[in-house]
């Protein structure tokens, strides 16, 4: 009996097949290594054109920058050769501020030489004989340092009030700091070459520092002017020159209405008579007008509102007052003793 038998055949592929399948095999790699090519050179152009466009930005901000740096240079200001501006009258308003600056010190000072008499009147009053003369010549040098500072102050004030007035007028100043500066010192050099008297023996707080010195050391006497306490200098004129304050100078502290201390003290602005405050008032009770001065041997009129508070001759009232007191209290002992 036949036995069937199989066996397994092997495929002969022609080799003009494998030729070809390995050629559409090429093929294929081929067109995807183009495909590669292609996508990497898509990719490679498209950066250059990001590179390309970032430089192109960043060279328009340079030139940006450039541009803005220009314009800075342009604003800027030569500060070093900037011409000083003309000041106009809307000028005025600021300047007046500068005035009113000065003003402030100048009343800061007056106080501080109120303070300096006040020291030397109690110093005065404390110490008799010439215990504290060193002292009271060391406050009147301190004194007239400070009416030389406050004179100053003045001055600066008097310059810019008068260029106040110019620009309000409608005139242009064009060499502010030098008008400025130029009349300040113009008129420190006139104050400078002043003698003593010229400087001193016609201001008030000086003359009031003298007269409270003078009331406590020889209490009850007329104080001669005070051009008596002071060295004549070459520049000063004669001393019975009207312009001199002439006469003995004595302090009256009763009222001339009540024939009392003075009381509340308040000074006439017009004619510098003193009264106190309720007698002065009574007297002008219900009447708005002028009247002529109670004071004996005055002529001049003044009115109710002329009156004004007197601080510091309240203060020599009080120290007056004092004395009187404790004079009264030694005569007192010296009576017991005896």
């Amino acid at each position: 009996m036949a036995v069937a038998s199989s066996s397994r055949r092997k495929r002969v592929v022609p080799s003009s097949d494998i030729e070809d399948g390995l050629t559409q095999r090429s093929a294929r790699e081929d067109v995807v290594d183009d495909d590669d090519d292609d996508e990497i050179a898509r990719r490679v152009v498209k950066k250059e054109k990001k590179s390309v466009k970032g430089k192109g930005r960043a060279t328009e901000t340079h030139r940006s920058e450039d541009i803005d740096e220009e314009d800075d240079e342009d604003d800027k200001i030569d500060v070093a050769n900037f011409p000083d501006q003309p000041l106009d009258k809307s000028h005025a308003i600021p300047m007046k501020g500068l005035a009113s600056d000065w003003e402030i010190m100048i009343r800061t000072i007056q106080r501080t030489n109120n303070m300096v008499s006040d020291v030397a009147v109690a110093l005065a009053d404390a110490v008799e004989g010439d215990e504290g003369q060193k002292d009271l010549l060391d406050l009147e040098r301190s004194l007239k340092e400070l009416v030389d500072i406050e004179n100053e102050m003045h001055t600066n004030h008097e310059v810019i009030q008068n260029l106040v007035q110019e620009v309000t007028s409608g005139t242009e100043i064009d060499n502010i700091i030098e008008q400025y500066q130029g009349n300040v010192r113009k008129s420190k050099k006139s104050y400078a070459i002043k003698t003593t008297r010229q400087k001193y023996a016609k201001n008030e707080t000086y003359k009031n520092f003298k007269q409270s010195i003078y009331e406590i050391e020889h209490p009850g006497v007329a104080m001669p002017p005070v051009t008596e306490f002071m060295s004549k200098e070459p520049g000063d004129v004669s001393d019975d020159d009207d312009d001199l304050e002439m006469g003995a100078v004595t302090q009256d502290y009763k009222c001339p209405l009540i024939l009392r201390p003075l009381e509340n003290p308040v000074t006439s602005e017009i004619c510098g008579h003193s009264f106190s405050q309720d007698a002065i008032r009574g007297l002008f009770d219900g009447f708005r007008g002028a009247k002529k001065c109670p004071a004996s041997g005055c002529t001049r009129e003044f009115r109710l509102s002329d009156c004004k508070p007197n601080k510091e001759l309240a203060k020599k009232l009080k120290l007056h007052t004092r004395r009187l007191k404790r004079k009264d209290q030694e005569q007192e002992v010296e009576e017991i003793i005896e």
